[in-house]
Parts: C-alpha cells; structure tokens; sequence
C-alpha cells in the first residue's frame, strides 16, 4: 500500500477542498470505481449506494457544515460529482446495510504517572482496495491543528490534533445499522479530531448527532500532567463509554464490549475478533513500552499472532481482508507514526512519523 502525504495552505474549507480534489483526482476517481464495484459485489446497487450517500450528504451538511464545504471543494477540484465525494465518505454507512467487515485491532495503554497515553492500532481491510491513502495535515475550522490518516474521499480516520487528542478507529456491527439516516462515522472522527480537546469532549460530539453506522472510536487524550482515554462505542442504537483506569489497558477490536449494545451485535459470519481482542488483552503489558516503534515490533512478534492479519486466497475478491497498516499515536507532541504493513511485518517496513501542520491560519466555520 501507498500512503501519501498531503498539506492544507491557509484556505477555506471549500478552497482547500478543491484544491485537494484536483491534485488527488486520479486517485478519487480509482476509489470511487473500486467501492461501487466492491458494492456490487456486497449485493448494493449503483444507485441504492448513491441514494445513501444522498442521505448522509444531508445530514453532513446539517451537522457538520464545514466538513460539507470541503467536500463541495473535492468535487469541484476532482471533477466527482458530488454524490460520489459523499460516497467514499459513507462507505461504512453503505456497506453496514449489507455485508459486513471486519476492520482493525486497537490497544490503549493509560500511564498512572504524568506522561502520554500509549497506543497502537492495525487497519485491515480488503486486498483489493484502497492500496492508495494519504495522511493529510490540516488546520481545522475551529483552529486546531490535525494530522489524519485516511483513505482517499474520507474527511479523517485514524488521527491527532494539536490539543492533545488522538482518535482510533474500528468497525462494529449492529442490527440497528441502517435504520435511520445519519453522519457518516468519518465524518464524526473528524469532527472530534477539530473541536474536542478531552475525552468528555468527543463523547458530547459523539452524542449530539445521528448515526447510521457503528464503529468504536478509542480516544487518548492529554494535558500536559495526566492520560486519559476510553472506548466509544457509536451505534444509530445510542453510544457507549467504556474509560480507561490509570494504569491500566484497554484493547477494542470488532464487537462491542458494552453488555447494552452487544446486545444487539449483527455478525451474519465467522469473524476473528474475538481471537484478535484476546491476542492484545494476552499481551496487555506490551502496551506499555514507550517508543512506538518498538511497541509494534513487540506485538508483531508475538507468534502466530491473530491481529497481523493475512488475506485468505479460497474467499471470494470483496471477503479478502488483510492487515495493510500499523500505527501509533503520539497525542503529547501531535504526531502519528506508522508503517504499510502488518505487526508482522514491521521489522521489515519504513517506520514513518507525520506531525501536525504548525504553519497554516485556522479556516472559518459557518
């Protein structure tokens, strides 16, 4: 897998948003073809995947109206039409009304003494898709500095700001999927990753919009003297808040820990989950080894290790998952750090670390 890197310049949403799209057009025009074939394949028709996309456009530019203007941006600069910019967005919010996917292993480590959150995570998804993706530096509407790995169309996924907060990402499952219109998951971890500074802050956005989709976002926050973090479960069905105590370690995979919303766990296959949130619970203590890097090599070295995650040849192209990134978050200085590979595979890959844009004035919000 590729990943690029991209910077904002001192624009508005929509300027930067065109910018964007016109220099990665090729890249969203790819993407674009490749979700509506993987939709396809789901069982999701063109136009049924348009028509979601519709709904979360709506809802993006009800709740989220900075966000919108950026993507007016892309389609502009891309030659997308808007629909499709919104597309890439909602994938999650499409695909949750059919096939479900499995997606990424988080580990949170919360010191009991006055330094960082320690944090590791892997992204799976599928062979064939998005083996292009970028993190992108920005400066957000509110002011706040982000750096945010994602794939191409996606406002934000797996990212920091400059306010001491960091955002992980996983896929969940629930039977209320699908049920109601909503802000698309991407579009809510950017939201966090503009305005919250503090666990309580993302769980207050978390809490005031619709969704359509679950996912967990863990959370590692902090302010110069002590960690804090949690796992937030979202679901069209209501959120869930499980803290991480100082000194201790959370793991979040691809089933929901709250007993509520388990509850309502939607998993139609054999999923691996389970023994992924058991390889990191196992191995707890490796969270708390302080370099990054070194972190990642520890957990890719355990044997056999569920969480690196290898795609299997005898299944059909749209259920081929496969590990494709690594990564870990510095929420003290505001950086993420990463390698295009499995933990398996990190001893071998180009370790990376992006920070944050320092350079750029903050666009206004409306």
């Amino acid at each position: 897998m590729i990943v690029h890197e991209w910077s904002a310049e001192a624009g508005e949403p929509q300027e930067e948003g065109r910018r964007f799209g016109a220099r990665w057009s090729p890249q969203l025009a790819a993407a674009r073809d490749s979700y509506l074939r993987l939709f396809a394949q789901s069982g999701v028709p063109a136009e049924r995947a348009r028509a979601v996309a519709d709904e979360c456009r709506a809802m993006t530019e009800t709740h989220a109206a900075e966000i919108a203007d950026e993507f007016v941006g892309i389609a502009e600069g891309s030659g997308l039409s808007l629909t499709d910019v919104h597309l890439l967005t909602a994938r999650t919010e499409i695909l949750a009304r059919m096939t479900p996917s499995m997606e990424c292993s988080t580990v949170v480590y919360v010191p009991d003494d006055a330094s960082a959150p320690r944090t590791l995570q892997t992204w799976d998804w599928h062979e064939t898709l998005s083996n292009e993706t970028v993190v992108r530096r920005l400066r957000s509407a509110s002011g706040a500095g982000v750096v945010t790995f994602c794939e191409f169309g996606q406002p934000a996924k797996i990212g920091v700001n400059d306010r001491g907060l960091g955002l992980h990402f996983n896929i969940l499952h629930h039977r209320s999927d699908g049920s109601q219109a909503g802000v698309p998951v991407h579009v809510l971890a950017r939201m966090i990753l503009d305005r919250a500074s503090t666990v309580a802050d993302a769980v207050e956005i978390a809490r005031s919009v619709p969704l359509a989709a679950s996912s967990v976002l863990t959370i590692a926050a902090f302010d110069g003297q002590a960690a804090e973090a949690a796992a937030v479960e979202v679901s069209p069905a209501g959120v869930a808040v499980l803290p991480v105590p100082r000194g201790r370690t959370l793991a979040h995979t691809n089933h929901f820990l709250d007993e509520t919303l388990a509850a309502g766990e939607y998993s139609p296959y054999e999923t691996t989950s389970v023994p992924r949130y058991r390889c990191l619970t196992d191995a707890a203590d490796l969270a708390r080894i302080v370099d990054d890097r070194e972190r990642a090599l520890a957990f890719g070295a355990i044997p056999d290790a569920p969480i690196s995650v290898r795609a299997r040849p005898d299944q059909p192209e749209h259920l081929r998952w496969e590990t494709k990134l690594t990564v870990a978050l510095d929420v003290a200085t505001g950086a993420l750090s990463f390698a295009a590979a499995a933990p398996a595979d990190v001893v071998e890959a180009e370790w990376r670390r992006v920070g944050i844009l320092s350079d750029v004035r903050p666009a206004s919000i409306r």
